[in-house]
Parts: C-alpha cells; structure tokens; sequence
C-alpha cells in the first residue's frame, strides 16, 4: 500500500542541498534569518518541506559532509567559502549532538557522535593530530 504523503525527490545535487543548508544555517548564526524565514528559505531553494532542524541534521549527516569536502579548495559563493560551509557542518553536528538536556542526540550522525559531549575545540584538538582526510 503507498503512503498517502508520497515521497518528494529534491531538484538539487547533494552537493547544492548542502550549500544550501551551510548558506541558511551561517546566515541564522549570524542573525541575518530566524528560524521561521530559515525553514522558508530551506522550503523555497531546497524544494522540500524542510524546517530548520531538517536543515541542521542534514547538515551533519555524511551525504552533505562528502559533498562538502567534494568542493574545490578555491570554492567561494556569495562570499561563503569551502571552509565556512565546513564549518557550519561542524557547527549543525554539536548542535544535534549536544542540545538536548537529557543527552539524546537529534539524529544518528557520525560526526555528531564524534562531537558528544565535547566542546568544537575539544574535538579539534584531538583532530589537529589526524590526517586532514579524517577531519
């Protein structure tokens, strides 16, 4: 029997979902979008009923992480660079590890394990001693 909601495949790459998601969760860090212009904007350029914690969990999971690493060093749009949407994955991955008081993490990601309990610089300084493929 089929699903009375029937899955809507996105329009966009991996790679363009997660800049996407790194450009709205940058720009909702920066204060530029409350999370209710945030999950409009996921909605409107992403063509999926996202919502801004949708974004978040994307954004850690390893589809948006290789898709990520898979830009050009050089890569810059809007001003964002490579680095920066990095960033932002790393900063959705403690989100979704991290916010919830009971310990529970959003979602199942591996980069969110990674981050369980530790601050960003915790998990970067035991990063700064592995190869730069690993980080």
């Amino acid at each position: 029997m089929r699903g009375l909601f029937p899955k809507r495949k996105s329009r966009l790459s991996p790679q363009c979902k997660a800049i996407v998601a790194a450009n709205v969760l940058l720009d909702s860090a920066e204060d530029m979008l409350d999370e209710k212009a945030a999950g409009k904007r996921l909605r409107e350029e992403g063509g999926l009923q996202w919502t801004y914690l949708t974004c978040i969990q994307y954004l850690s999971g390893q589809e948006a992480l290789r898709a990520l690493k898979a830009l050009p060093n050089s890569w810059t749009e809007n001003g964002r660079t490579k680095l920066q949407l990095l960033s932002a994955a790393v900063l959705a991955a403690q989100t979704v590890a991290n916010l919830r008081s009971d310990g529970t993490m959003l979602c199942a990601s591996y980069l969110a394990r990674e981050l369980k309990g530790k601050s960003v610089e915790q998990w970067l300084a035991e990063k700064s001693d592995a190869p730069l493929e690993e980080v």
